[in-house]
């Protein structure tokens, strides 16, 4: 009876960590030049550095804006760290073609 418990203690933290939890919402408007995207190099290592996340995670984030077209929810440690992505992503060359907010 006690794990069981201390299970749904777990849960139930995890869920309200997560419910506080920052996130940016990322949408790119992708030029692409045959199967591959051009100038997303930076923007998975800003999202990987930025997000605590590999860049294989960053990544796939990043195929999924450019390549199915979605606008993606992504994970943030921090606000703080969320309003860096953002910053950061700003500033790039591309910065038409790349819609970022901080996301509560």
């Amino acid at each position: 009876m006690a794990a069981n418990w201390h299970a749904q203690l777990n849960a139930a933290t995890l869920v309200d960590e997560v419910a506080h939890m920052s996130a940016v919402q990322l949408s790119i408007r992708a030029e692409l030049c045959g199967p591959v995207s051009v100038g997303t190099v930076k923007v998975i290592r800003l999202i990987s550095h930025h997000g605590h996340l590999g860049l294989s995670a960053a990544k796939n984030f990043v195929d999924r804006c450019v390549f199915d077209g979605e606008t993606v929810s992504i994970p943030m440690p921090s606000r703080e760290d969320a309003s860096l992505l953002v910053q950061a992503l700003s500033s790039l060359p591309d910065v038409p073609r790349i819609e970022a907010t901080v996301e509560d």
